[in-house]
Formats: structure tokens, sequence, C-alpha cells
């Protein structure tokens, strides 16, 4: 119980005792052991410094010793966050109710510095912070604890600003970038006046012109708009999300990417319903579409077609642009244009408003019905400009995306396989192969989308040396052996330019 006082110190009040026992009861000398307990623990707890493994180093000890551990705010106001203990932080956090950020740096030892320069590639690449909603709670407790620090002198080496009251920081990405990791510009904006108790960081509201005028010098390309991250164009401030995805010149909208299982609402304003899209590869840019279509639409779709079905063909490479057939292809086809059926022109709308993208550069619907031992093996959608030469009709041209939809679901087999999927760098030497990468299981009414081309460098046209520049040879993919039952599907393919 003496544990926290020094030797002279033991010895003084042991012998206070020992004289004042003998003058006192028995029960005097039990209140007396409590008191001299009390007093002793108040000693050790005040001359204590609160010895704790510092943020990122071996051991430190708080310097603000005559500080309340109580009033935390004020103590990791008052000293560098080199010198923050775990004790200083989590005290803090647990102050503000703060948990998802003192859950992460209980685990993870990062210095006070780091804490405070943590961002979306931090927390996910490195910490692996998987759940999104916990990465955006994280970073705005992380905002919060700037605030903290804005008057202490160690503020101008904090190179991220805060999120004042009446200000947002936003993150411009331009075509392509990952959405979750370096974006290209990042800006503290004013979207309203703050109380007058608070200094705005610059006085008015900032508007979406500037922001696309300082995005264009940033990326040295015309930026033609400001859209979501869902491809929604953005019209004013109030309402701006985090990140905003920059349009340049002619590049078209593309799904960004943040990590596989990563899903987002796209509304479809001529139903007046959102769909989910999710994140099923990051490279290449493959996504799931749950219930794009609905039961009795595909079932229409498959009744419709069966009687325009004939053998499904695939191009010859040459100067010309001509079709056959070959042993890589099995199935049948039937070629539905937008005048075939009501159906056909309100899927092909439903389409324009999924991907944000002018459908006079589609081609007619393609559906598709494999039989038994059917398939296709792994191809590219986009034409190669070196071999199918009469297919590329200018410079730079080729099919951009493909929207594909399954109309009903298969027994066994007839996924749809993607070698390269999600990093996976290994040789293809079996096109027939359906054991590796991403393999989408048919299910009625699902769609899933990928991209042809790279999203950097869509509309760039390729020197003579390096004509496919722009082609993303990673969208490889096949159609897997029906084994049981059969499978009926169709699709879109988008070009990037006429």
């Amino acid at each position: 119980m003496l544990l926290g006082l020094s030797s002279f110190t033991r010895s003084k009040y042991v012998g206070t005792l020992r004289r004042r026992t003998k003058k006192i009861g028995r029960h005097r000398m039990v209140v007396g052991f409590i008191a001299v307990y009390l007093i002793a623990t108040y000693l050790y707890v005040m001359n204590s410094s609160f010895s704790s493994t510092l943020l990122g180093k071996a051991h430190g000890k708080s310097k603000l010793k005559d500080s309340p551990i109580s009033d935390s705010t004020v103590r990791i106001q008052r000293i560098p966050p080199q010198q923050w203990t775990k004790e200083d932080v989590s005290a803090w956090l647990t102050e503000k109710g703060f948990s998802h950020l003192r859950n992460l740096f209980r685990v993870h030892a990062v210095s006070g510095q780091k804490l405070l320069k943590l961002d979306e590639h931090d927390l996910v690449r490195e910490i692996h912070v998987q759940d999104e909603h916990d990465v955006s709670r994280i970073l705005h407790e992380i905002d919060v604890l700037r605030l903290v620090m804005k008057k202490t002198s160690n503020w101008k080496s904090v190179n991220r600003a805060p999120s004042l009251p009446g200000t947002r920081m936003i993150r411009i990405y331009s075509v392509g970038d990952n959405m979750i990791y370096d974006s290209t510009l990042k800006k503290e904006i004013s979207t309203g006046v703050p109380p007058a108790t608070e200094v705005p960081l610059k006085a008015g509201v900032d508007k979406v012109a500037d922001l696309i005028a300082r995005a264009t010098k940033e990326l040295k390309r015309p930026v033609r708009e400001l859209v979501a991250s869902n491809g929604d164009p953005i019209s004013d401030l109030i309402e701006i999300p985090d990140k905003v995805f920059a349009l340049c010149d002619k590049d078209f909208y593309v799904f960004p990417v943040e990590h596989p299982g990563f899903k987002q609402s796209i509304l479809l304003p001529s139903e007046d319903r959102e769909v989910q899209v999710e994140t099923l590869s990051t490279s290449p840019r493959v996504f799931l579409v749950a219930d794009f279509l609905k039961p009795d639409e595909c079932e229409y779709l498959i009744e419709f077609s069966k009687a325009k079905m004939g053998r499904s063909t695939i191009a010859e490479a040459g100067n010309e642009a001509k079709n056959g057939v070959g042993s890589a292809r099995t199935s049948s086809t039937a070629w539905l244009s937008k005048t075939a059926d009501p159906l056909v022109a309100k899927i092909r709308t439903r389409v324009a408003e999924l991907v944000k993208l002018p459908m006079e550069l589609a081609e007619d619907m393609q559906v598709l019905h494999y039989s038994k031992n059917q398939h296709y093996w792994a191809h590219h959608d986009f034409f190669d400009p070196n071999i199918y030469r009469g297919f590329v009709t200018s410079p730079g041209q080729n099919r951009f995306i493909t929207v594909f939809f399954y109309l009903s679901d298969v027994e066994e087999g007839g996924e749809t396989v993607f070698p390269f999927a999600n990093g996976d760098d290994r040789r293809v030497t079996d096109f027939a192969d359906c054991s590796r990468g991403l393999k989408v299981k048919p299910k009625a009414g699902n769609a899933i989308i990928f991209y042809s081309m790279l999203a950097k460098r869509q509309q760039e046209i390729c020197p003579p040396d390096d004509l496919g520049c722009n082609l993303d040879v990673r969208s490889l993919h096949g159609g897997c052996d029906v084994i049981k039952g059969d499978k009926w599907a169709a699709n879109y393919w988008i070009a990037n330019k006429k």
C-alpha cells in the first residue's frame, strides 16, 4: 500500500503509527491505516509522471505533470504532438467520444505528428481499415484533433488544413484516379458564412467555376465539368461531396475504384429508382449491378429473341470489317435495334443513365444464348488496331465499355471470368481456362460493367508505333462452358468516339 512513498517517508509514517497505536484502540488503528493508504495513493498519483509508451517511441513521460488528466484538451494543446503520450491522447479522445480514432491508435503505434497527417491512403493501404464508413469517421475525428492543435507552435508543421465550421475539405480527382488514395487537388472551401465567433479561412462563398479554374490549372487540361463520384454534376457547393471528379476535354465519366466490395448508389431518373454498383475488381475495372433488369423483362427478351438467333461470330484480322465463326465462340446471337421493341428502347435509356454515356456511340443490343458445353474463350472486347484494322473507324476509336446483363440463372457453369482481376499478372497460356481470376456467376437480372480502355487515356490518339496505348489489356475475359442448364444474356458495347 505504501509502495508509492520513499523509504524515508515510509519510516516516518510507520513510526508515527506505532506511537499512536499505544494510545488508541484497535478501531482507531484501522482508521489510521486507511488514512495512510489514501494519502499514499494521492502522493503517488500526483508525483507520478504517468509513465507510458509514446506513440511511435519505446518509452516516454507526459510533459505536463501539473495538469489534471481530466482536462485533456488543455494537456495536448500545451505540448507538441511528438510528446503526446497514450494517456494524453486516449483521455482526450474518450472525453470527446472519438471511439474510432481511439481504437485505431491503441492498436497501431504512430507518432503524434503522424496522427495529425493520417489520410485515406494511410488508413486503407498501411493500417488496413477496410470499412469506408470507419475511414470517414476517423478522418472526421482527425480534423477535429487538428482544430485543437491550431494554436500550438507545431500547427504550421501540420500541412493539412482542418475543416473549420462553415468550411469543407474536398478532394478533386482527375479521370481514372483511384478515388481513395492520391487525389489531384485538395482544397478547403467555404460553403457559407460561419458563426460570428468563428474566423473563416476566406470570406464569401466559393463558386464551382472557381474550382474548375483551379483544377484546370493544376491538371494542365481544360476541365469542363465537376461531378460526384457517382457521376452526378456538381451545380453548387452547398451539397458538394468530399470527393469530386474532374472531367477534362472530351473524357467520359468512369466508375471510380476504391476497393473490391465498395458500393455506391446510381439514380436512374427515368424510372425514379436507384441501383447499387459494387466494385468487383479494381484492375481491370469490373462492377456488379444487382437487379438491373426485372424478371419479366428478362423473360420477355428471351422469348422475343428466340426466333432471331443465329451463330455467334468473331472478328477477322485485316483491313476490312469481316466476321467469321470459330471454335473459340460457339454461342448463338440475335441483334436488336433500338426500334425493335419498346422494351429495348427502355433498357437502352436505362443503360445510358447508369454509365453516363451517349447511346449514339452504342452498337445494337446483342442477345446471347449458350447451350450445354458452349462458351466464348478468353478475349478482349476492344479491337486491337494492329490486327483488326477494319473495325477501327477513326484514330483512337474503340469499344470503351461493356454493359453485360444476365437474362437467366445457370445451374452449373457459364460464369464470366476475368483472369487478370485484382492484380493477377500471371501470363495466360490457356484461353479456355476458367480456373483462375474473378468468376461472376450468372443471375437473372444482374448486370456487370467493365471497361476495355484505360480511363486516363480514353480519348488519346496513339502514335503509330504504339496503336494500342489507350487499351486495357487486363480486361481480358471469357464465357465459361455451360455444364448444366442454359445461359441467356445480353449486352451493349459503347465506344469512346465515332
